[in-house]
Order: structure tokens, then C-alpha cells, then sequence
């Protein structure tokens, strides 16, 4: 069950965080199930769910007509021990995540912002009169009501990752600087935005001092300062099986990368099961999914032709409608992210690794692949970012955008995909050449953004 990524665990890890770090002791109520629910926004069934899974670690009792009750005894040597063992592997992660939030999350909850409407400032305003409600600080909450506002599931799972890892945010109301709930709430919404924002910055960097000063204290105790670290992963496929939409990516990559070429034939199911590790039946439905999106045809008796020939792909189906999905929100993920991102990574790198992605952005024109330039620069981010979490982030999304192939073979019916991007892939590389990365940035920014346009255009 602890391998299971479902939604429940979002409760259950919330109040396992609460009980273990000390928030609730022995004898104390949780709230009732319909309470976490209207809390979590889940259904009652997954709220179950959560609860007994606690119970199944001995941390609640549960009791269908009463409201479960923790049964967990903690001492303070307890408490500090739960928590040791819980931050000191993850001292790296948590650093990393501190030092990448004006990257990638930032612009995320900025551009939300811009979209909020009166409905979104009522949730907040009943928010911050209403703390019982919230299982996270308000200023949390104000971020996370922000990015909501993107209709990105992609963001917002990123922005809840970080918030599930970090698990501090779940330990405080994060409300003790401002002078009170009902005078915020009378604010006008500059003044709202302001008091929260410094309440945000103020909180987080008390929160992160102590608790780098409780590691450094812990991390002298012989059990614990050999700990293996255990770095932050954004798990995106939440409700999907992960393997089937990683594996058909790795195979259209390989696809246009040349590994398998257009008119060879795939290997075997049992090569492919041999050499990629994958269950029988993933590989069958993986390769189902790919003569779905046109990248591929089956012959009976003879094996999976690679084609890559436009396909009218059925939106209707469930498969498919999530992996477009996640291409779509991830175009906008990265137009509102790879401007400073991109500037980052590239002064930070040095000469050698810049005049490399020049070269081969250069080669990949000359061999009629333009179309890969993208790909390369999302891989140049991925491996030099100074930023571990960015690191792990854009490579995620890397996975993710290979899905926009059989989706423009779909829209551009009989023209090449190097023609389609050959000129604006000439310009990147110039910009490159006359080191102007902020041109080239820019211009990254804008092809994204514009590539988001026309792709939600065609599904429309």
C-alpha cells in the first residue's frame, strides 16, 4: 500500500507529519471525515483511505460513528528522534527546493495572479478567517490558490511535491507576524498580496534556519549521520500508470533520434521486455498506444513498423487525452519558467559545455532534425543547472514533450518536421553564436508560448 502514489496519500502523509513531529498527542481528535474532505477537496472514500492506512501504522484508531483518535505516545526524545530521521536525509533536497523557488515556482503563482477573479479572493478571504480550515499556512494557501488559478494540474502537482517534501509547511498556521486575521482580511488586495508575501518570506526563512539548525545538531548523534540522502523526485503521474507513458516516450525519443529509424521494424515484445525491463503486457499496451498516435503500425506475423506517418488521433480516448494533457501544460510550464532558467544554467556553464550545445544544434540542423534543437536545450538545462531541483524538474518535463510529435505530424498532414521548425531553430542558433543568450531565452520563451497557442487551437 506504501507504494501506491494515490491521492490519499496526500492526507495521509499530512497528518502522519502532524502526529510524528509532535502537532497532535495521544487522546487528540482528527478532524471528522467530512471535515477532511471539505478540507482536501476529496472524497470521502479516498479520506478512508488515509485514515486507514494511519491506523495500519498504529498512529490513529478509528472508529466509524466518532472521529478517529490518535493512539500514537510521543516523547519529546521521540518527537526530535521522528524528526531527525525525517529532514537529515532530505537536507539536500530541501536546500535545493529553497534555491530554485524564484526559478521555477515563482513565475508559476505570478501568472496566476494575473487570472484570479473576486471568487478566488472570496476563497482566500474565507481562508484566513477560517483557520481550522487549513492544512497548510495561509501563505501557503495564497500560493496554492494562485497557481490553481493556471488550471494546470501539472503546476499545481509540482507545487504540491515541493509543499509534501518540505513537510514543514504542514507543522504551523504561518499566521504569527501579521498583526491579525480580520485586519488582512479588511486589506485591499495590493496590501493582501504584500502582507502575504512578506508573512511568506519571513516564515519560510525562520522555519528553514531552525530547522538546519536542528539537523546540524541532530546529524551528531552516530545513527543518523551516515544517513543515505534522499533527494526530492516530482512523481507526476499520480493517477496514471507511470510506466506506460515513460516507456512510450523513451520509445518515440528513440524514434526520432534514430535508434529505431522510420521503415525498421521495432524489436520483438520479448526483446523489448528482455532490454527495457517492462512487463509483457505494459509492452503491449505501450505499443497499442503508439500505432495509436501514428508513430507506428503492427503486422501480424511480422513485427512494429516504425512510420511516424499523421494519424487522426481519437481525443476521446483516455490514454491519449492525459499525455496531451501533460504536453500542454508542460509548454506552459516551461514558457513561464525557461527565460531565467535557461540564463541561469548558461552562465553558470563554461566555455566548453556552451560551445557544445552550439554544435549541436548545428549538427542537428545539418542532419535535417531541427526539430530536436528543443530537446537538446531542455538536456543542456537538465545536466548543467547549477539547481538540483530544476535539474530534476526539466528532466521530467523532457519526458513529457515528446508527446508533441505524433500530435504535430497530426497538424502538419504531409510537411516534414524540420521544415516546420528549421527557421525558427536558425535563429536560436545564432543568438547562440553571437552569445546573446538573453535573445535566445526570449525567443525560447516566446516559441513555447506560441506552440501552447497552437496546439490548444487544434484540440479545441
Amino acid at each position: 500500500m506504501k507504494k501506491d502514489n494515490g491521492l490519499y496519500r496526500l492526507v495521509y502523509e499530512y497528518y502522519e507529519a502532524r502526529i510524528l513531529l509532535g502537532c497532535y498527542t495521544c487522546g487528540d481528535k482528527l478532524p471528522s471525515i467530512p471535515k477532511i474532505s471539505d478540507i482536501f477537496h476529496l472524497a470521502p472514500t479516498t479520506i478512508r483511505s488515509a485514515l486507514s492506512m494511519l491506523e495500519q501504522e498504529k498512529l490513529i484508531k478509528v472508529d466509524a460513528r466518532k472521529a478517529a483518535v490518535v493512539t500514537y505516545d510521543l516523547s519529546p526524545s521521540q518527537m526530535k528522534k521522528n524528526a531527525a530521521e525525517y529532514f537529515i536525509p532530505r537536507r539536500e533536497g530541501i536546500l535545493g527546493i529553497s534555491q530554485s523557488g524564484s526559478y521555477l515556482l515563482e513565475p508559476l503563482w505570478k501568472e496566476g495572479l494575473r487570472k484570479w477573479d473576486d471568487n478566488d479572493w472570496e476563497s482566500l478571504r474565507r481562508g484566513i478567517m477560517t483557520p481550522s480550515l487549513n492544512m497548510v499556512s495561509i501563505p501557503v494557501e495564497f500560493y496554492l490558490l494562485a497557481v490553481g488559478a493556471l488550471d494546470n494540474r501539472l503546476a499545481m502537482n509540482l507545487l504540491w511535491e515541493t509543499v509534501r517534501y518540505l513537510r514543514f509547511p504542514y507543522l504551523t498556521n504561518g499566521m504569527e507576524t501579521l498583526t491579525g486575521r480580520k485586519e488582512l482580511a479588511g486589506f485591499s488586495r495590493e496590501e493582501t498580496i504584500e502582507a502575504l508575501r512578506a508573512e511568506a518570506a519571513h516564515s519560510y526563512g525562520r522555519s528553514l534556519q531552525a530547522l538546519f539548525a536542528f539537523m546540524d545538531e541532530m546529524s551528531l548523534d552516530p545513527g543518523l549521520k551516515d544517513a543515505a540522502p534522499i533527494p526530492f523526485h516530482w512523481n507526476i503521474y499520480r493517477q496514471r500508470p507511470q510506466l506506460r507513458y515513460s516507456f512510450a516516450s523513451l520509445l518515440i525519443r528513440k524514434i526520432l533520434k534514430g535508434t529505431y529509424p522510420q521503415g525498421t521494424y521495432l524489436p520483438s515484445l520479448p526483446q523489448l521486455v528482455d532490454r527495457y525491463g517492462i512487463p509483457l503486457m505494459t509492452v503491449r499496451r505501450t505499443l497499442g498506444l503508439l500505432e495509436e498516435l501514428g508513430m507506428t503500425r503492427s503486422y501480424h506475423g511480422k513485427g512494429t513498423l516504425v512510420c511516424m506517418e499523421p494519424a487522426d488521433i481519437d481525443l476521446s480516448r483516455s490514454s491519449i487525452r492525459e499525455g496531451i494533457r501533460l504536453y500542454v501544460e508542460s509548454l506552459q510550464l516551461l514558457h513561464l519558467t525557461v527565460q531565467n532558467i535557461f540564463l541561469c544554467t548558461w552562465e553558470s556553464a563554461d566555455p566548453a559545455k556552451r560551445a557544445a550545445l552550439i554544435r549541436h544544434f548545428l549538427f542537428l540542423q545539418s542532419e535535417e532534425k531541427s526539430y530536436l534543437c528543443f530537446e537538446a536545450c531542455l538536456t543542456f538545462i537538465e545536466d548543467h543547472c547549477p539547481l538540483s531541483t530544476v535539474r530534476e524538474c526539466y528532466g521530467s518535463i523532457k519526458v513529457l514533450m515528446v508527446w508533441k510529435y505524433p500530435l504535430i505530424l497530426s497538424r502538419l498532414k504531409n510537411r516534414s518536421l524540420h521544415a516546420e521548425y528549421r527557421d525558427c531553430v536558425s535563429r536560436l542558433t545564432s543568438f547562440l553564436q553571437e552569445e546573446r543568450p538573453e535573445m535566445f531565452s526570449s525567443e525560447l520563451k516566446h516559441l513555447w508560448e506560441q506552440e501552447e497557442q497552437q496546439v490548444r487551437a487544434f484540440l479545441s
